[in-house]
Formats: structure tokens, sequence, C-alpha cells
């Protein structure tokens, strides 16, 4: 099976403890996408044909909300974070996202089972 068969997906995961406005929300899945993105064409080679996959199919994600702690053991897991700069509506240095790279969505699951939709 190749991997344009696989339902591929990029996961978002908000930390819900900060209570964070949409627009914040929003702006900080961006950094989030932006980051992985980044991350991928520069830094993660063995994975751009998945990425390339995701990308032609319609780069499906889903934005889950999650506590502090559970976005902490996703960052143990190797996940990247976005960390906000402080300057409007929460500290600085919270905890705000964490991002999966696009994967097969069977993958995800032993990660995301225990989230739910924002």
């Amino acid at each position: 099976m190749s991997s344009a068969d696989i339902d591929l997906v990029q996961y978002f995961i908000v930390n819900d403890e900060l209570r964070m406005s949409p627009g914040k929300i929003a702006a900080q899945v961006a950094h989030a996408a932006t980051t992985m993105t980044l991350h991928i064409l520069l830094n993660s080679k063995q994975e751009h044909a998945l990425f390339q996959d995701w990308l032609q199919s319609g780069q499906k994600k889903i934005v889950l909300k999650g506590s502090e702690q559970q976005l902490h053991q996703l960052t143990e897991n190797g996940f990247l974070s976005i960390r906000d700069a402080g300057h409007t509506e929460v500290p600085s240095g919270s905890l705000t996202v964490v991002v999966l790279p696009p994967m097969a969505k069977n993958d995800a699951r032993k990660f995301t089972s225990e989230l739910q939709l924002l």
C-alpha cells in the first residue's frame, strides 16, 4: 500500500488550560503549521515523499485540545511544540500547541486517542 492509499492527517493539539481566545489559537496553530513545514523541508529528507502525498491529498488537519500534561507527554515523544512570546494573552514561555507531522491517521491514534476535538 502506498502513502497515497493512506488517510494522511496532521494534528495540532492546543493547550486547553490556557483558555486562549479563538484568534490567539488560530495564530498559535499557524505558527505550528509553519514551524512543522520548515522542519520537514529543511531537516527531514526522509519525510519529503509523505509530505508531498499529504499536500496532494488535501492537507487534512485536525485540531484537538489537551491538558498541559498531555502536551508535555507529546513533546517527550519528540513532537514539535510552540511556546508563546508573551506579548498578549499568555505568559512568556507558555506551551500553547504541539504539532504532529503529517502521518497515517491509524499511526497517530496512539498519540491522539485520549484527546478531544477543540
